[in-house]
């Protein structure tokens, strides 16, 4: 099996970070990555929310009107420390 690359760990942290900032949609992660100077697409942040999923460190909840909604869980909080 091939290790995760640098950048996919620091994604995956990063992510962490920001939902841990404030739940989000996709759409509120890719604006507050870009307001950061990080141009990630769609394709690029799905896969790293699905990994963070299975890993149990985020939620997922369908909000009416927003779409899935993220959240981090108490996995998530212990991992980004």
């Amino acid at each position: 099996m091939k290790p995760p690359s640098l950048d996919r760990v620091v994604s995956r942290l990063y992510i962490l970070k920001l939902v841990q900032a404030s739940p989000s949609t996709v759409f509120n992660l890719m604006e507050r990555l870009r307001d950061r100077g990080i141009d990630k697409n769609i394709r690029a942040l799905r896969p790293i929310l699905r990994s963070l999923m299975m890993a149990r460190a985020i939620t997922a909840e369908l909000v009416e009107g927003n779409g899935r909604v993220y959240t981090i869980t108490d996995q998530g909080r212990a991992e980004d420390r």
